[in-house]
């Protein structure tokens, strides 16, 4: 198993095949799926082929989303980490509602930011917030990204 980071309360690591199901049942959830924009996944081969992507991605670019999973109790809370786009790494991260609010978020994307800063040596990452994700906005205001001059839905290191 190869762990990316930990935080006090959480552990990133790469994914695997037998996280699937787990996946499958983030991103079947019909009112996050609606929150990001995304369809739901109606089967757990789309999972496994996110998953499939994602190690591709993980051998391409060094980098990729991880599974973030509790310390102490190793539940499945969600997804986090860096996509290469076509304008650079930006940081993606996605949480079982049930895990939402209790300071993950924060947690995730700091140490995604310390992770893409000190370990990949990146000086340009992004994330952004879409208008209709207030909470998303919340969270990357509380991050170590600075919000853009140009844009206060863009953030940046």
């Amino acid at each position: 198993m190869k762990v990316i980071c930990e935080t006090k309360s959480l552990v990133l690591r790469e994914f695997f095949k037998i996280d699937a199901f787990e996946l499958f049942q983030l991103n079947s959830d019909k009112e996050l799926m609606k929150i990001v924009n995304e369809k739901p996944y109606k089967s757990e081969d789309e999972a496994k082929f996110f998953i499939e992507n994602m190690e591709k991605h993980y051998q391409e670019h060094g980098f990729g989303l991880w599974g973030v999973h509790e310390k102490k109790s190793g539940r499945f809370v969600g997804w986090g980490g860096l996509r290469q786009t076509k304008y650079g790494a930006v940081i993606n991260i996605r949480l079982k509602r049930k895990f939402q609010n209790k300071g993950y978020g924060t947690e995730v994307l700091n140490a995604i930011v310390d992770y893409a800063k000190n370990e990949l040596k990146l000086d340009k990452i992004a994330a952004k917030a879409n208008a209709n994700q207030p909470e998303t906005l919340k969270l990357l205001q509380k991050s170590k990204l600075q919000q853009s001059e140009e844009n206060e839905l863009i953030f940046k290191l």
